[in-house]
């Protein structure tokens, strides 16, 4: 869906590929306020690079829509918008019950186990568990582009789930629901899973317009310097 500029010759190995990274990760986690400028001058001085891969990756971004502007008036960090969070989780939604319907009774990969106690406590591993259960739904269709749009969609929705992941009882239900879909979907029940599946992404779907005030609202108060916290991103990758 995205991955076009991964075909370019010797884009993986680049440094523009590193700050692309880097900063898709702290435009993911939102730990960056809205609305901020990215001052490629100041970033250069962080990362110790030259500004030019700086601006390859921030147009690759703008492209991908995961961040705003243009070369000519700089480029700044976007909003969570309650619309694009909605359509990821309906077109996700679409995706995943086409899959169970056409494909769940020739699919033989075993599905990820479900965390137990005191996983269940960790948010991070359980967002990371349904994310990946998601995408090996897909994976079912054995359709490349139906798995790289899952996965898409889960970047793109990752801190609006882990705010829904921190709500008081979620993780009660949520762990019910899979627990549910991964009997079903080991029965073969396709009109179970399908109808699982659906509700879980009706309740997503319904909490997004709150968790995404709450969002904004969050990361407008980030204390930290988001330079600090890229430059720690670019010490590790």
């Amino acid at each position: 869906m995205y991955k076009q500029h991964e075909d370019k010759l010797g884009w993986a190995q680049s440094k523009t590929n590193r700050v692309y990274k880097a900063l898709k990760k702290l435009v993911v986690d939102f730990t960056m306020p809205p609305d901020t400028r990215f001052d490629m001058r100041r970033i250069a001085r962080v990362l110790k690079i030259s500004p030019t891969p700086i601006r390859e990756a921030l147009i690759q971004l703008e492209a991908e829509k995961y961040i705003m502007g243009s070369p000519r008036n700089g480029y700044y960090n976007k909003k969570l918008d309650t619309k694009q969070i909605s359509d990821e989780y309906r077109f996700a939604n679409i995706i995943l019950k086409h899959a169970i319907r056409e494909n769940l009774d020739e699919y033989s990969k075993p599905w990820p186990v479900l965390p137990t106690n005191p996983s269940w406590n960790d948010n991070y591993l359980i967002r990371d568990f349904l994310e990946g259960f998601s995408e090996s739904i897909a994976e079912s269709s054995n359709n490349e582009r139906m798995l790289d749009s899952v996965h898409e969609s889960n970047i793109r929705t990752r801190y609006v789930r882990l705010l829904d992941l921190q709500r008081p009882e979620r993780l009660s239900c949520i762990r019910a629901d899979m627990s549910e879909l991964l009997e079903l979907l080991d029965k073969r029940d396709k009109n179970g899973a399908i109808a699982n599946v659906d509700r879980q992404f009706s309740a997503m779907i319904d909490t997004v317009p709150e968790l995404v005030l709450e969002g904004n609202h969050r990361a407008g108060r980030t204390k930290e310097s988001w330079l600090e916290t890229l430059s720690l991103i670019w010490a590790e990758s």
